[in-house]
Order: structure tokens, then C-alpha cells, then sequence
């Protein structure tokens, strides 16, 4: 609806500016027109209402245009909101059962950019979808929308089901890469977070048109590996490693393991470095326990990728990029900011405020830099995309910009993105290190969080779902910037919480089964006219939301805006629910109205839940 807002918003102002009575003016652009840069002039934008009492979306284009018309934003606010009049649904004529094609008509209208007729109506009556348009101080404009659009957004919702939302295919293709765990570590609840924000944005963009793949870049090569190898061979060569029944467990530790004795010996600082370059020269029997101990660790991933319900289209190998960067090195030291300095090669990047940055030591050994160069390229090339993201810590973020830099001084200036979040602990804990060994497994924290909800909702057989679901729904609430401390808590409470939504699926679910059970009749001959309760419409207007939060999301990746949107949408159903009978023998056509609404209820929880990787059960 914003769309459609922005559009006639346009061709009125269009009109006004051909009229006789206004002075010549720059038409803002609409947000479908594109992304603006920093010189375009005015755009129009259309929010939500803050208060129902103003109506359902406002936009404050008169106060914008002001002093460019010369009038008051009132003044102007009053002259569009005149123009806008064939747009006001006086008739009722946007009839509930021709909904779907009512719908259907005005997004090709949309999208063909033609909106009205050369009268300046409206070209068919389902575009007339507000019950009034009005101007509020000191120069809104507010926008009501008519009972007959909100009754036909249950039947549209209906008519396209698990495909309410999907926005038009866009030519756009994307690497999203994420999770990036390192072997020879554990799985901490840090990566989770990675994971589920990354997860969420690949459903997203795929359910906002864009061609994604998703990719994973495995931390397989590096110091940490040859300490993890140092740190089996000093301290445990008399085990069977075989027989370790928590390999990925045993990993992490004997990483923290040799950090600690390597910083507190100079001596074994220096069997350390005589094994890392025995590893590096391809030892027989270094090179055979790497591979064995790599395995356990892409063996663990993979069950966490499992129960999470994540997958990867495509893996990318740090010891592969790594090769692959020596091979580029030549190429690099053409590029002006890329030297050798004191043995090293360092890319400077002072005169661009982005420091320096070391991609080779001086004892040959190759830094991240050197690996990320030929990753971002290789996407590019191989894969035919058109932007590239990155779902990495915040801490990341300057390295970011200097590759990205580097690319761009290369003449490689392509379209890349990092994506940031802060860190994660538990409550109360300190922060945590692989060095330090005080990381909090992934593993630990799903299998915690699966017992208290069978402590709390004892008997349940969904125990896992909720557990899960509420895992990923209070790291993805909070906004990306946010610190999180777990709360394990408050993560299964049933208020604010991914529990409070699935139950609110599960109720919908329960609902439609006992109707199922003791009536016999079609849904979609229903009467949507019959919904005018004020509850009715609250409850639909939220479901309306549900395309443009796609929209919003695909071109930001907040995806945190989904958990919200999932909890106001439950509290609006809830609501519903309480203050309307759905189920009245006494109205079988209410009640099938009503039971149309709970069904288009279902669709869209589930389908926003589905999104963020949360599971939607039917019972709970």
C-alpha cells in the first residue's frame, strides 16, 4: 500500500504542477522509482500512522514542498488531498468477491506505472481503497483504508497462500555468506547469531525476488590450526583419538590448551613455530592428523546446520583462498597502495582514512586479507552476481572497508556489503575467547534451552521446536548494533517470545481443526463483508503489512524487524480472538467469515515464522 500511496501522491502532485495556480517545481521522487543518491531533490515518503486515530499511513510530502511551492503545508496538504478524491471508495464498490482479481489488477497497475485514466480517475473501481483522505496540522496528509480493501485482503491472502508477500523477480543475484566457523574451534553461541541472521536474509531476499546464494567460507588454515595440532601432539599423543567421544569438544580445548602454555613457556613458543612449519612443508603425518581433525569439526557443523534447519548452496575454503591469494600476489603489488614494508607486504590505506593493513607477515605467512582479495572475486566471476554480502561480527568492520577499498583501487568496484552484529553472552558471564577457553558452546546452549522447556510445558512433543524456535527468536529480535545477553529465562516465557508466537499458530491451527471436526462446509464462499468488527480490521491491517515489511527488509536486512512484526501480529490475533466469537452456530456465515480470517492468520504467522527459521507448530 505504501507503493500505491507514493504513486498517486506523484501523479497529483504531477497535476498540480500543470495546474494554473502553482509556481514551477521539482516532482519528488517515490521510493519505487529507485534508490536516490545524496544530490537528488525531495522524496515522498509514506509511513504508518503513529495513532489510529490518524488513519493508517501519513506522509508529510506538504511540509516537504513548502517553501519550494511558496504555500502552506496546509494549503498544499488540502489542493493534493482534492486531486486525491476519486481515490475514496464512496460506492463501495472494491466488492469482497471479486477480491483476488480486484488485487490482482492494481499491482499490475503498479507496476506499469499508469494508475489512472487521462480523466484523472481511477482506470477500475478496486483502486478506490480508502474510506477517506484527509489533512492534519501542521500539514499531514492521512489516508484511511476502506472496510472493502481490508475485507479483500483476507480473500487475496487466501487466493495466494504461502505466496502472500512474494514480491516481483528481480534480476538481482546475491552471495550471502555466512556462519564462517573455524575448524579445530567449537561452534560457540556467537556463530549462532551469524547463523540466524544470516539464515533469515537469504529467505528473505528470496521471498523479496532476488536470486541468492548462500554460502559458507570455512576457517580451515591459519596459526590456530598448527596451535590446535601442537597442542594434540605435545599433550595428548598417548590418547586414542579415536575413542574421544566429544571430538569437537576436545578440539576447542586443546586449542585453549596450547594458547595458554605457548604464552606462559618461551620454550614452547618455539616447538610450536618448528611444527607449524613442518605443517606448512606438507608433513606426512601432520597434514593426516589435520585432515582427521578437521572432519570431526565439519562433522559437528554439519549436525548443528541439521538441527537448525540451515543449508548452504555453495562452501568456500580458506585454504583454498589462501593459495589462491599467493598465486595473486604479483597482481597485487601493482596496485599503488599495496608495498613491502620492513619484510611484510602491507596494503596503505592512510590517505583514504582506512590505516594499514598486513596481508603478508614477514615470515611468508599469509593473513586474512590475502584470502578475502580472491574470495570476493571468485563470486563475482564464477558465480555471476550482482552483490555480494557478508554476515560478520562488528568488530570486522573496518577490515571490511579496506578490502573493499583494495577491490576498488584494483578496478574490481563491484557491489559489496558487510553486514554487522554485536557480541553475545550469557547472562551475567564474562566475555568470551577461544584463547581464554571460556566460550559457551553452541551445542551447550540448544540443549539447555530444549530442557527448560520441557521443565516448562511439561508432557509437550514439541519440546525441540519451541526450544529451538525460541533460541533464534531472542537473538533475532534485538537489533544487529545490540549487545545480547542470553537469557535463557526469558527466552521460553510466554510473553514477547517466540513460544508466544508459535501459540499463537497453534491456536489458529486448534481452531480451524475444531471447525474442521463439527461443520462441513467451503471457506472461500464465505461473506467477507461480514467482518467489520474493529478487531476484524486490526487484525487485517497487520496482515497487510506483511509485503511491504519484505520489501523493507530485503533492501536493509534488519531482519530483527521480523520478530516484531511476529509479536504484534500474535498480540493483534489474540486480541481478535478475545473480543470475537469465531466459532457461532447460531451465524454459520460469520462464522465462516471469521474462520477465513483465522486461516489467513495461519498463512501469514507461519509463512513470517518460516523466515526466520522458526518453526510453526500446530500443536503446542
Amino acid at each position: 500500500m505504501k507503493e500505491i500511496i507514493e504513486k498517486i501522491l506523484k501523479e497529483a502532485l504531477l497535476k498540480a504542477k500543470n495546474s494554473e495556480n502553482w509556481p514551477d517545481f521539482e516532482i519528488p521522487a517515490s521510493a519505487s522509482d529507485g534508490p536516490a543518491s545524496a544530490t537528488d531533490g525531495p522524496e515522498i515518503v509514506v509511513d504508518y500512522a503513529k495513532s489510529e486515530q490518524f488513519g493508517d499511513y501519513s506522509s508529510n510530502i506538504a511540509m516537504t514542498l513548502a517553501k519550494k511551492v511558496g504555500k502552506s503545508p496546509m494549503e498544499i496538504a488540502g489542493q493534493i488531498v482534492k486531486l486525491l478524491d476519486c481515490y475514496i471508495d464512496k460506492k463501495n464498490t472494491c466488492h469482497s468477491e471479486r477480491s483476488e482479481e480486484s488485487l490482482v489488477n492494481m499491482d499490475s497497475n503498479i507496476n506499469s506505472g499508469i494508475l489512472t485514466s487521462h480523466s484523472g480517475a481511477p482506470q477500475d473501481d478496486s483502486q478506490r481503497c480508502f474510506e477517506k483522505i484527509e489533512v492534519a496540522q501542521p500539514g499531514y496528509i492521512n489516508f484511511y483504508l476502506s472496510n472493502k480493501y481490508l475485507q479483500n485482503v483476507v480473500g487475496k491472502i487466501l487466493a495466494e497462500k504461502e505466496l502472500f508477500g512474494n514480491l516481483s523477480k528481480n534480476k538481482e543475484k546475491v552471495i550471502v555468506e555466512y556462519s564462517q566457523p573455524n575448524t579445530h574451534k567449537e561452534f560457540h553461541i556467537g556463530h549462532l547469531r551469524n547463523v540466524f541472521i544470516g539464515n533469515s536474509l537469504v529467505n528473505i531476499l528470496r521471498k523479496g525476488g532476488y536470486g541468492v546464494t548462500s554460502a559458507n567460507y570455512i576457517g580451515d588454515t591459519g596459526t590456530h590450526i598448527a596451535k590446535c595440532l601442537w597442542g594434540i601432539s605435545k599433550f595428548h599423543s598417548e590418547e586414542n583419538l579415536d575413542q574421544i567421544n566429544n571430538k569437537a569438544e576436545f578440539l576447542g580445548k586443546s586449542y585453549a590448551e596450547a594458547v595458554k602454555a605457548i604464552s606462559e613457556n618461551p620454550d614452547f613458543e618455539n616447538e610450536f613455530k618448528l611444527l607449524q612449519k613442518k605443517f606448512e612443508s606438507g608433513d606426512e603425518v601432520l597434514v593426516s592428523l589435520w585432515e582427521k581433525t578437521k572432519q570431526w569439526s565439519l562433522d559437528e557443523f554439519e549436525k548443528i546446520y541439521e538441527e537448525l534447519g540451515v543449508n548452504f548452496d555453495v562452501y568456500f575454503w580458506e585454504s583454498v583462498e589462501e593459495l589462491e591469494g599467493k598465486a595473486l600476489l604479483p597482481e597485487l603489488l601493482k596496485v599503488d597502495c599495496i608495498q613491502e614494508s620492513q619484510g611484510a607486504i602491507v596494503a596503505n590505506l592512510e590517505e583514504y582514512g582506512l590505516g594499514v593493513l598486513v596481508l603478508v607477515r614477514k615470515d611468508g605467512s599469509a593473513l586474512y586479507g590475502l584470502k578475502d582479495i580472491p574470495l570476493a572475486i571468485k563470486k563475482f566471476k564464477e558465480y555471476d552476481i550482482d552483490k555480494s554480502i557478508v554476515v560478520v561480527d562488528i568488530r570486522q568492520g573496518l577490515y571490511f572497508k579496506q578490502i573493499f577499498k583494495i577491490l576498488q583501487l584494483m578496478g574490481f568496484d563491484k557491489d559489496m556489503q558487510h553486514v554487522g552484529y554485536e557480541f553475545v553472552s550469557l547472562k551475567g558471564s564474562e566475555s568470551m575467547s577461544s584463547r581464554k577457553g571460556n566460550i559457551i558452546p553452541a551445542r551447550f546452549l540448544m540443549d539447555e534451552i530444549i530442557k527448560k522447556v520441557e521443565d516448562k510445558f511439561p508432557g509437550t512433543k514439541a519440546a525441540k521446536e519451541i526450544g529451538l524456535g525460541a533460541l533464534k527468536f531472542y537473538m533475532l529480535k534485538y537489533s544487529s548494533q545490540s549487545k545480547i545477553e542470553f537469557d535463557i529465562n526469558e527466552a521460553v516465557k510466554l510473553e514477547g517470545s517466540g513460544p508466544y508466537v508459535q501459540y499463537a499458530h497453534a491456536r489458529t491451527c486448534s481452531i480451524l481443526g475444531k471447525a474442521k471436526e463439527n461443520f462441513n462446509f467451503q471457506l472461500l464462499n464465505s461473506n467477507l463483508d461480514l467482518l467489520i468488527h474493529e478487531k476484524e480490521f486490526s487484525l487485517i491491517k497487520e496482515l497487510d503489512k506483511f509485503p511491504e515489511l519484505i520489501a523493507e527488509v530485503a533492501n536493509t536486512h534488519e531482519v530483527h524487524k521480523f520478530p516484531h512484526y511476529a509479536m504484534k501480529l500474535a498480540d493483534k490475533f489474540h486480541s481478535f480472538y478475545d473480543a470475537c466469537r469465531v466459532i457461532d452456530e447460531g451465524n454459520i456465515e460469520l462464522t465462516k467469515a471469521r474462520l477465513m480470517l483465522v486461516l489467513s492468520t495461519r498463512i501469514v504467522l507461519g509463512e513470517t515464522l518460516r523466515l526466520i527459521g522458526v518453526s510453526a507448530p500446530e500443536k503446542m
